[in-house]
């Protein structure tokens, strides 16, 4: 019986792993409750030991007085921070006392069996570098007209990774778990980048893997996010800044990620309508601009149709808008590096693999070459033109 004790009690210990829970959020009293209330259920029923919640708060007083006053509610920890997303991330790292570190964002709920998914992930490792787990994101709620022009952007692309690749060089924020011993190794989130938020997680969670660590994929460990913090142009607007301007940043931090590309042909046709604004304002005649406007339309339908036949394209409007996003998006990149006088943005863009990178080159090599095509039809009906 003494035997079957120790057995036992060995048994216990090795399939035993505390769990601290840190959620950083600005006010948001209301998804932080949401939130608050999916984990109870989940903390009570969670099979391998303690679990801890650091809800970590930046925000006016009156909403601080509100969620501390949901912490003692919900059993959670109230710590004040400062505004900025990677800073509350790390007070959270260096106040968590468990070795395993999840890290939720506060307009998500959890579904049945998160924590359960993620402790088993590690618990039942084969993997002796595992660093870090990663779950699946869904989002959930009202799908306005701006959400289904979200939908046209790759900006959703990194939520669903859990489902797509079994081991990840970088993950979002959210739903995310790592030993913290890690996460200290590593230098936890960089403080340092001009925006309070955006780029960090990439950084930090390729960081991981940089220093040799897996980040595996676990699709089963699932968070359900509100639509509601997408659901409106400045929102849009907003994340199409910091995330441009930060891919400039992170260029400088990873080089070894971006890869050589061809000019985008919004660059390309700015270059056009310049000339053409240029000739046309020399022999004072319009025709030069609207025949680059022919030009561009052209390049722009035939583009769609590819789209379409591979399978990305949908609903022209939603189509032209989300391109038109995606365009800010390179043009905010391209900024921050012209005014660090570096040139290399505009042939540069992140690839964090192989298959990636080949991806793009065929798509960027169809879009070139589409470029050419409608070039020479629009010459071809200049010089029709002239004949008649």
């Amino acid at each position: 019986s003494f035997i079957i004790f120790i057995i036992y009690f060995l048994y216990i210990e090795l399939s035993s792993l505390n769990l601290s829970i840190v959620i950083p959020t600005n006010g948001r009293v209301s998804l932080v409750e949401r939130l608050l209330k999916s984990l109870i259920s989940e903390r009570k029923a969670y099979p391998y030991g303690e679990t801890e919640v650091l809800i970590v708060n930046s925000g006016d007083e009156n909403d601080a007085e509100q969620i501390e006053k949901l912490c003692h509610t919900y059993q959670a920890i109230f710590i004040p921070g400062e505004n900025s997303v990677r800073k509350k991330r790390n007070l959270g790292i260096k106040n968590a006392q468990y070795e395993v570190v999840l890290f939720l964002d506060s307009d998500v709920a959890a579904t049945d069996g998160l924590l359960k998914y993620h402790a088993e992930g590690f618990l039942n490792a084969t993997e002796e570098n595992l660093g870090g787990v990663f779950g699946l994101t869904r989002f959930v709620g009202r799908k306005t007209w701006w959400w289904k022009v979200v939908e046209q952007t790759t900006y959703l692309d990194s939520f669903s990774f859990a489902e797509r690749f079994p081991y990840n060089s970088w993950t979002i924020g959210n739903n995310v778990s790592f030993y913290r011993s890690v996460l200290l190794e590593v230098g936890m989130f960089e403080v340092n980048f001009p925006f309070p938020l955006g780029g960090d997680d990439l950084d930090m969670t390729y960081r991981i893997t940089k220093s040799g660590y897996l980040i595996k994929s676990c699709p089963q460990a699932v968070t359900l996010h509100s639509t509601e913090t997408w659901n409106h142009p400045k929102a849009i607007y907003d994340r199409t800044h910091r995330w441009g301007s930060m891919d400039y940043f992170l260029s400088q931090r990873h080089p070894e990620i971006f890869v050589d590309c061809i000019p985008k042909s919004g660059i390309l046709f700015a270059g056009a309508f310049l000339a053409g604004g240029i000739l046309s304002a020399l022999f004072r005649s319009g025709q030069s601009l609207f025949h680059v406007l022919l030009w561009f339309l052209l390049h722009v339908i035939i583009v769609y149709i590819y789209d379409c036949i591979h399978g990305e394209g949908g609903n022209p409007l939603y189509y032209a808008m989300g391109k038109m996003i995606r365009a800010f998006y390179r043009m905010y990149y391209q900024k921050a590096g012209l005014k660090n006088h570096d040139i290399s943005c505009i042939h540069k863009e992140m690839s964090f693999s192989l298959e990636q990178t080949k991806y793009m080159q065929k798509r960027e090599n169809a879009v070139f070459s589409i470029y050419l095509i409608t070039f020479l039809v629009m010459l071809l009906s200049v010089c029709i033109g002239r004949l008649i």
